[in-house]
């Protein structure tokens, strides 16, 4: 291996790579003290222990794009890493792995493949160029806040607000993880440009919901085409209660309204209630057309910047990515734009009545984003 990987590169970097994934049992003295109290060896090693098993060794270790890959005989695995003065590890991030198919066909072969309902849309400069069902509506989790971003960003426009500024939290703002807003003391001042940023790099759930009490729900309804819109908060509440989340599932827009008016003055739930199978019909419908639309309006906005997910932001000149997850839903949304100025979107959601292989669905939409990075359309 080391004749491979000494061909390819003589990089510090790849050879630290190298020897982790290789022989990560005694990777230990590769690693600052810092990332160890972080991250314990005995987790380090078992995770890559995981990725070899699933994957096999390491053929090739190169840099690609904004980073590294270890190329195995069937995976491309992409890797961040950052050494510090003395060469040891202070960061090291390895990425979902991407079968390595030929074409971008043969990608899409294998996430139609995927069980359950599994849709796409791929557009180049607004026109769709691969879709299965890309018009179908199904549920996208927290991708449904890049309705919320590009309400914002039009009121923004149009002289309604500002970034700058401020909106201060709520007692009935505060919804359950993803994010950190939840935490903060109730009147903490937050900038829109903030809150916008949270919800987006974070997928913040209370920063979503001030976004939704500032704008309104009727804005944000109309972007992503829906009669009603919920709440983080409202969803978990529904989540924790199954015989009002079936009454909403079955209920018309206004009956909706009403339910959702109901439970305005109801306690949070634990977290651990809301933990399990997506409850059918409780949740954002939203096709990955309109995802591809809203996020192409709004892929130049500098929140994207902070969070790339499972895009290789290096081989763009933008990429505003958001997707959403809960059990049994996933939906991987980015707008990415070339140098050349030609712009993509790849919307992927898939909806299943068990767990979801989010790995390797991930790892085919990244995949994907790397194919058409290369695209000579």
């Amino acid at each position: 291996m080391a004749n491979i990987t000494q061909a390819v590169s003589g990089d510090t970097e790849i050879l630290v790579i190298e020897r982790v994934y290789e022989t990560p049992s005694a990777a230990a003295p590769l690693f600052s003290e810092q990332f160890l109290q972080a991250v314990p060896i005995g987790q380090i090693v078992g995770a890559v222990d995981a990725l070899r098993a699933s994957y096999g060794s390491a053929q090739a270790i190169r840099e690609a794009g904004g980073g590294y890959e270890i190329e195995t005989p069937t995976h491309r695995i992409p890797v961040q890493i950052s050494l510090d003065a003395e060469g040891r590890i202070v960061e090291l991030l390895f990425k979902p792995a991407e079968r390595l198919t030929v074409s971008i066909e043969d990608t899409l072969k294998l996430l139609a493949e995927t069980p359950g309902e599994t849709s796409y849309a791929i557009m180049r400069d607004g026109d769709l160029v691969y879709g299965q069902e890309p018009g179908k509506r199904l549920a996208v989790g927290s991708a449904f806040k890049l309705g919320v971003l590009s309400a914002l960003a039009d009121d923004i426009e149009a002289d309604g607000h500002r970034w700058d500024d401020v909106l201060k939290l709520k007692p009935e703002d505060k919804s359950l993880p993803s994010g950190r807003l939840q935490n903060f003391p109730t009147g903490s001042p937050f900038t829109l440009h903030t809150l916008a940023a949270a919800m987006i790099a974070e997928s913040d759930n209370t920063a979503t919901d001030m976004l939704i009490r500032l704008l309104g729900r009727g804005p944000i309804a109309e972007k992503l085409q829906a009669e009603t819109l919920l709440t983080t908060r409202e969803f978990f509440v529904l989540k924790a209660d199954p015989d009002l989340a079936g009454r909403y599932a079955e209920a018309d827009a206004d009956q909706r309204a009403t339910i959702i008016s109901e439970i305005a003055g109801r306690e949070l739930p634990p977290a651990a209630q809301v933990i399990g199978q997506h409850d059918e019909g409780v949740e954002w419908y939203v096709s990955n057309a309109t995802l591809c639309e809203l996020a192409g309006a709004v892929r130049s906005l500098d929140v994207f910047a902070i969070e790339s997910g499972p895009v290789d932001a290096g081989r763009w000149r933008e990429v505003a990515y958001k997707g959403g997850s809960e059990t049994g839903v996933l939906n991987l949304t980015a707008a990415v734009t070339k140098e050349d100025e030609h712009s993509w979107c790849v919307s992927v959601t898939v909806n299943a009545a068990d767990m979801i292989d989010t790995a390797e669905v991930t790892g085919l939409f990244s995949r994907l984003t790397d194919q058409l990075a290369t695209d000579r359309r």
